[in-house]
């Protein structure tokens, strides 16, 4: 008899289908971290939405089980479920969120008098200079910065995004370049490289 984690999980969600709630145990267990550490970051640590929206996702999940069609790609179903529901809350709490960002809605840059090569950023600073230069990403690069920070791999990203790979790998470098040009404007001391 194979064991639980070595099946697949067209596998497990059939045998969840018929009965067998430890399949269902297996398949949360084994994309539970993942999909927590990507609302986590999506929320800027706001645990407590990440929760909501994770144990959302996970009812979701159980309702649509039944009419799920197996294409070999479970977590990008998942994530896209997660991603749906993340972003009607965003809608629904937070409609300010969806607008462009505006002047009122961007981090203090230093002024140019106080910019000096020898200028120390603390960790706080930096950590939300970084946030809000992600913030700024259009969604599609957004997303796959934020799972690769949680080493998914780039052919799953592309499955969640229902695109290419050469698609996912050209997001982040976008991604990359966008961030790079914000945090040399935010660091004009000179410290990020």
């Amino acid at each position: 008899m194979m064991c639980e984690a070595e099946k697949s999980d067209r596998d497990l969600i059939d045998a969840y289908l018929q009965g067998d709630e430890c399949a269902f145990e297996t398949l949360y267990f084994r994309y539970r971290q993942i999909l927590y550490s990507y609302l986590n970051n999506m929320l800027h640590g706001n645990q407590a939405d990440a929760d909501e929206i994770f144990s959302d996702t996970w009812k979701r999940v159980i309702d649509k089980l039944p009419s799920y069609r197996d294409e070999g790609k479970f977590s990008a179903w998942l994530f896209r479920l997660a991603k749906n529901i993340f972003i009607d809350r965003i809608r629904r709490y937070h409609p300010e969120r969806y607008t462009a960002m505006d002047d009122e809605n961007m981090p203090e840059l230093p002024d140019d008098n106080a910019a000096s090569p020898d200028r120390e950023l603390n960790a706080t600073d930096t950590g939300k200079a970084i946030m809000a230069a992600v913030d700024r990403l259009p969604e599609e690069q957004k997303e796959v910065f934020l799972l690769r920070e949680q080493d998914v791999p780039f052919r799953k990203i592309a499955e969640i995004q229902q695109c290419s790979l050469n698609t996912a790998l050209s997001r982040m470098h976008y991604a990359i370049k966008a961030l790079r040009e914000f945090l040399s404007e935010f660091d004009r001391g000179g410290l990020i490289k």
